[in-house]
């Protein structure tokens, strides 16, 4: 039987193993992937060690981790159409149930929030891309250009793991309606996903409000991004006066759309964080506001603020296959810059092995910010 090497969580309690585990083969509706390259995301040590309740609870063990990445389509099932061996592809780890979609999970990472859903990962879909092979539904699949990104623009596998983080806010953005002459408040927008939607947003070609507590943080968006399209706001956290100020950076007038980062942090129980209160303040009428963060508890707003000013409320968990689609086009015509620098910010932190992982989960949690990536090569 053909093996590969793979990370291997076995117990909440004790550090990823690297084993020689089985390759699968590719049945109909799938393929088996050649992983190049795949992010860990900042809290990937908590999920590990059963520290984030609502999503490492749910992780049936022993599994491989991981969630998304770059590769090479090394076999597809007998009902393929169109991928072909030796593709490079952005394997999107959003599973979904054929037969119900609302039943989705993060492969590797998440046994979603139905209760159905956690088949999907106890079963067919239960390892993830920390490993140098990883089984995909073919509709997870999307076709690189590769003359495009590697050729043209010039970028390597490393930076094309950022098209995940980007695909997140994406979702949100567009689902609100987000284009060119929207005006957009992200808050907090110092964080990995929160500055991932400053960027994804000026590339849609919206005026964007980019609102936190953390000036420096803050100042480094200016400086990537200019201030031609991108105002940023220092919150105090006094709602009234946060409220002034939001409209003030969006020429006194109240702003179209406000997409929520507010971290996993906030518990259950705690208050309402003063930043949801004051930018749905500021939404105009019929404004829409869009979450997507992680908070574990329940908010608290205004019903009559809501009611009389026909405010939508919307989540978004992830995004759509279109989405993706999307966003490829915006990263092949340069709407959408990868690579770092000035007008990308989309840093490559470090680069490590999979024997290196317990060096690239300790990275990976200092590099909460935007930029910065932390990229597992195996």
């Amino acid at each position: 039987m053909a093996t590969h090497k793979a990370a291997v969580l076995r117990s909440f309690s004790s550090p990823l193993s690297i084993e020689m585990v089985p390759t699968l083969e590719a049945v109909p509706g799938s393929a088996i992937v050649r992983v190049l390259a795949t992010a860990v995301v900042p809290y990937a040590r908590k999920v590990y060690s059963g520290n984030i309740a609502l999503t490492s609870s749910s992780l049936p063990l022993p599994l491989v981790p991981g969630v998304g990445c770059i590769g090479r389509v090394a076999t597809v099932g007998p009902d393929a159409t169109s991928l072909q061996p030796g593709q490079l592809v952005f394997c999107e780890p959003t599973i979904r149930s054929r037969d119900n979609p609302a039943n989705q999970i993060l492969i590797g990472h998440s046994a979603g929030f139905a209760p159905d859903a956690k088949k999907l990962m106890e079963g067919e879909w239960r390892n993830g891309t920390l490993a140098e092979m990883v089984k995909m539904p073919l509709e997870n699949l999307f076709a690189l250009n590769e003359d495009v990104l590697l050729g043209k623009l010039g970028l390597e596998m490393k930076h094309l793991t950022y098209i995940q983080v980007l695909a997140v806010p994406l979702g949100g953005l567009l689902e609100a309606g987000v284009g060119p002459g929207t005006s957009v408040v992200i808050a907090p927008a110092t964080g990995k996903f929160g500055g991932a939607a400053v960027a994804v947003a000026l590339a849609l070609g919206a005026r964007v409000i980019a609102a936190g507590r953390n000036t420096a943080a803050l100042e480094k968006l200016t400086a990537l991004y200019g201030n031609t399209m991108l105002a940023t706001v220092v919150l105090s956290g006094d709602v009234a006066e946060d409220t002034e100020k939001l409209k003030e950076a969006n020429g006194g007038s109240p702003f179209d759309v406000f997409q929520d980062w507010c971290p996993m942090t906030v518990a259950a129980g705690d208050p309402t964080p003063s930043l949801i209160a004051s930018c749905i303040a500021a939404l105009r009428h019929e404004g829409t506001a869009s979450l997507m963060g992680g908070i574990r508890g329940d908010i608290s707003i205004s019903y009559s603020m809501v009611m009389h000013r026909n405010l939508k409320i919307r989540g978004k968990f992830m995004y759509e296959r279109e989405d993706v689609l999307k966003l490829l086009k915006l990263i092949e015509h340069g709407n959408l810059k990868l690579g770092g620098g000035v007008g990308s910010g989309m840093d490559i932190a470090g680069v490590f092995s999979l024997d290196e992982m317990d060096e690239a989960l300790l990275l990976a949690a200092e590099k909460k910010g935007w930029g910065g990536s932390v990229v597992v090569c195996p």
